[in-house]
């Protein structure tokens, strides 16, 4: 009698670790499917991300060269207006990184032209930098 007891409570404990053994398992494999899922959408969310990087960058490598190209433009139409010496001189001391008071009290430039001026060689200089 003490033998069927002890081997009836060996089945019952038995029964219990396998239920628990199927817990832990059905629990372990819901977790690794929902890691499993985030880490999918995660990764969905990284290629859309470098897909708009990869578009900002291509943007902004136009508008650099659209701003060269009428730097260039604007350079050459100075050129050829009268009265020109005195810009192309502003144009230098600018570049050298005068600000746009003293280009405005020596050569005469309005405001908006010595800022301009100054913006713009400011600007070439930190380009200038963030390349070496």
């Amino acid at each position: 009698m003490l033998t069927e007891m002890v081997a009836a409570v060996a089945v019952v404990v038995s029964i219990v670790a396998c239920g628990v053994a199927g817990y832990c398992y059905f629990q372990a494999r819901c977790w690794m499917l929902q890691a499993e899922s985030e880490r999918r959408a995660l990764q969905g969310d990284m290629r859309a991300l470098a897909a708009a990087a990869s578009g900002v960058g291509e943007r902004v490598r136009e508008l650099e060269q659209r701003l060269h190209s009428l730097s260039r433009r604007q350079e050459q139409r100075e050129l050829n207006e009268p009265g020109s010496h005195s810009y192309q001189q502003a144009r230098k001391l600018a570049r050298r990184g005068a600000d746009a008071e003293q280009l405005i009290d020596i050569y005469g430039l309005t405001r908006g032209e010595a800022e301009l001026l100054s913006m713009l060689y400011r600007m070439e200089k930190e380009e200038g930098a963030e390349t070496h």
